[in-house]
């Protein structure tokens, strides 16, 4: 049994008159431990295409989301919305292109990072330091203990992205959706986050849902 099927994934935007297809027939599958990539030009439908793995598409009327996607056998499709917020973060999870769309500006790193942990686990204030501090490592931020009182404005934008995917990962998922991750940073950050990326896959025995435009990305990695 694969990890993630996805069959004739079709979603729509607007009602009437004013339906725009987004996304006409995506069918994929992703296995346990592999990297996947998902290739298309800037307005194909990628980043839909993930959001709908995550049920975050808008919601009829405002559009339409039809197919077939399981996770571990199970239909995800016809989930209540308390039981996507119970999938989202602890069995998959996503590292958006825009690190901001991630990380909210008021609270620091180890809050936010604390708060994926403890929205899943049933885990104590030195227990959830302790998964922080992990997961800051395994995104390989420099000095984890000092990031925990940082805020997002007060890290670059390679070490954003790293605190994203420290959100990302925080709960252990079992799918990675990066979308796009390193399209705003510089070619040296983005091999080291691209590195990261298929050292935690490994590590963490993660599947990875690889979603660019960029073939070269596609060729070293997927």
């Amino acid at each position: 049994m694969h990890l993630l099927e996805v069959e004739d994934l079709r979603v729509t935007f607007g009602t009437g008159d004013q339906r725009v297809p987004a996304v006409a027939g995506v069918s994929l599958t992703v296995d346990a431990g592999e990297t996947l990539a998902l290739v298309g030009e800037s307005g194909s439908g990628k980043t839909v295409t993930s959001l709908s793995l995550l049920g975050l598409n808008p919601p009829a009327p405002a559009g339409t989301t039809t197919g077939q996607i399981r996770y571990r056998g199970r239909e995800l499709t016809s989930l209540s919305r308390g039981d996507w917020r119970r999938v989202r973060g602890a069995e998959i999870a996503m590292v958006f292109q825009d690190p901001g769309a991630a990380l909210n500006p008021l609270l620091t790193i180890g809050t936010q990072v604390g708060d994926a942990v403890r929205a899943h686990e049933t885990v104590s204030k030195a227990g959830a330091r302790k998964r922080v501090l992990e997961a800051l490592d395994l995104a390989r931020l420099p000095r984890p203990e000092e990031m925990l009182g940082r805020y997002p404005h007060q890290l670059s934008g390679g070490m954003r992205q790293r605190a994203a995917i420290a959100l990302a990962i925080a709960a252990r998922p079992k799918l990675l959706i990066a979308d796009e991750p390193t399209t705003a940073l510089d070619v040296a950050v983005q091999a080291e986050i691209l590195a990261m990326l298929d050292s935690l896959r490994r590590d963490l025995g993660m599947a990875l849902l690889l979603i660019t435009h960029d073939l070269g990305v596609v060729a070293g990695h997927a």
